[in-house]
């Protein structure tokens, strides 16, 4: 019982090292993006914030869907780590080309040379961030602190470099390098910690069969991932094209606001998730048990979004007004529209957890491709008419439609939608059984 009891720990920490990790990144890169706002025309912004967006769209065709796979394999194929880590590799290269491509292609809808330009130097982060194969080695032997600290130094580092440019040079050109290089010197170091590394295997020749095995599985959770990032990401692409780099950065400034609190919903699940796969094991899916604590994380997750919304509104507010200026004013409304988004984001991360614990993974990418559908068709009907403000309200619908509305489309998802619909009044649940106990 000790050795598991051991092995639970170091799993949750290695899950609290990655989430510290995406956590810090994502601030950091937060706080450059609103000092940006302050430092650079309006325009040069909206350059700024389409280009990375973009960049991320391709960061989920570059990684493929393999990153959970492939920790799998490596924790049930440890003789083979060698090929399949080079495997990775080279799938994630190949991939990584493909979304330059595919970014490339789409940033010509711009109809902005500066806007395409900007697009390319920053999509050229993902050959970078592919050469990080190693690291999921790292994560399957439950090690991420020794990645995520590298991770952690390097984003510090850039963060320090990136503000004394602010100060003397603020040119988003020169953001968008490092940008670009930040993956692929965090990505140089952790090869370099792999290969010196006493137990590593090193890399071999990379398996053809196995590379396909790999996709052959991947392939549903890479649609997943992509139908995601475009949900998240439509509204600056149509936003663009329709309206221009201005209309662009008003959107982008209060969205740099609101989804600085998206990264809490991850830390949460990731110090619940490990205790929620055992109660499952040892009690099982259908036990009141595994029932209660889905309920107790749903209820938790929802409220918590509120009161993490009220505080973005309050605190985004004063953001605006004092530090963005009068250039900024209509994204408040983005603000508080996006906001309403918070509950709905922090119940989907629960229940993304559980299709991961039911392999129900099928039910991932109809819900990303559901709100990415709605999301894309309600840009276009509502932003020639109301512009930004039709912007968030199609992100807000898509949120709630991918989040909860998509778990009613599965025979199997729709417990988690009923337990979701429950979690939305848990402050009248609690008073009944508060009276009911008198």
């Amino acid at each position: 019982m000790a050795r598991i009891t051991g092995d639970a720990r170091r799993s949750l920490g290695n899950g609290f090292w990655n989430a510290g990790q995406q956590g810090l990144s994502l601030a950091l890169n937060a706080v450059i993006g609103i000092l940006l706002v302050v430092a650079v025309p309006v325009s040069e912004y909206g350059i700024y914030s389409y280009a990375v967006a973009l960049s991320s769209i391709g960061v989920a065709v570059m990684s493929a869907g393999l990153s959970g796979l492939a920790v799998r394999e490596l924790v049930n194929e440890r003789e083979s780590n060698a090929a399949i880590v080079a495997s990775l590799t080279v799938i994630r290269e190949f991939f990584a080309l493909v979304g330059f491509v595919i970014i490339g292609g789409i940033s010509l809808t711009s109809g902005d040379e500066l806007a395409i330009a900007a697009t390319l130097l920053a999509s050229s982060a993902l050959f970078g961030r592919a050469l990080n194969a190693p690291e999921l080695w790292f994560l399957s032997h439950l090690r991420s602190k020794k990645t995520a600290i590298t991770r952690i130094s390097v984003t510090a580092g850039l963060f320090g470099v990136r503000l004394a440019l602010l100060a003397l040079w603020p040119n988003i050109w020169v953001m968008l390098v490092l940008y670009s290089l930040e993956g692929l010197i965090s990505s140089l170091i952790i090869i370099g910690m792999y290969l010196k590394d006493k137990d590593s295997p090193g890399f071999s020749r990379p398996g053809f069969a196995s590379m396909f095995k790999l996709l052959r599985r991947s392939w549903p959770l890479m649609l997943s991932s992509l139908a995601d990032q475009a949900n998240l990401k439509a509204s600056i692409i149509v936003i663009q094209a329709l309206l221009g780099s201005k209309a662009v950065a008003v959107y982008a400034a209060a969205s740099r606001l609101s989804e600085i609190s998206f990264f809490l919903p991850v830390v949460f699940m990731n110090s619940t998730f490990p205790v929620l796969l055992k109660v499952r094991k040892e009690k099982g899916n259908d036990s009141p048990e595994y029932r209660r604590m889905l309920q107790r994380s749903y209820d938790q997750a929802f409220w918590i979004g509120v009161v993490v919304a009220l505080a973005v509104v309050v605190l985004g507010t004063v953001i605006i007004d004092v530090i963005f200026g009068p250039d900024y004013e209509d994204a408040k409304t983005v603000l508080y529209i996006q906001a309403a988004a918070c509950p709905f984001v922090f119940m989907g991360a629960v229940y993304s957890k559980w299709i991961i614990a039911e392999s129900y993974l099928w039910s991932s990418l109809v819900r990303h491709s559901f709100g990415a559908a709605v999301n894309i068709g309600l840009n276009f009907a509502l932003i020639p008419t109301t512009g930004v403000t039709g912007a968030a309200i199609a992100t807000l619908v898509s949120y709630i439609c991918s989040s909860f509305f998509a778990s009613f489309l599965g025979a199997k998802s729709r417990v988690a939608g009923r337990q979701m619909a429950t979690a939305v009044i848990w402050p009248v649940r609690l008073l009944r059984n508060r009276l009911a106990a008198r």
